[in-house]
């Protein structure tokens, strides 16, 4: 799975995949996984400002090891691929922890059923 943070602070136009989230259809453009898989999740940030990435429901570990975590920074126009167990069947939300940009629209929602 893969995602890339997009937009800008000219416009202020946050978003994920070109996308700005809308909580008036919050199912338009999620990402569905399945129960039981280990998830390789890459988000790509294509934008100048740094990024502190979370993701609800479950905690994940850097692509290669260390500590499992639920929040990871990513530096501009850089990628940051992570690895976590799809063992928490529902509705996530996976958002920038800028709260000014998720309110903007830098939020996605993973799901999966049990």
């Amino acid at each position: 799975m893969a995602i890339t943070l997009t937009g800008g602070m000219a416009e202020y136009d946050w978003g994920i995949d070109g996308r700005r989230f809308d909580m008036n259809q919050p199912l338009d453009g999620a990402h569905e996984i399945r129960e039981g898989e280990r998830v390789r999740f890459t988000i790509t940030n294509d934008t100048e400002m740094w990024h502190p990435f979370h993701l609800h429901g479950h905690t994940y570990q850097h692509e290669g090891g260390g500590p499992r975590k639920d929040t990871s920074i990513i530096l501009p126009k850089q990628a940051l691929t992570v690895d976590f167990d799809a063992d928490n069947p529902g509705l996530w939300v996976a958002h920038c922890h800028n709260i000014y940009h998720a309110e903007t629209g830098m939020t996605t929602v993973i799901g999966y059923r049990a």
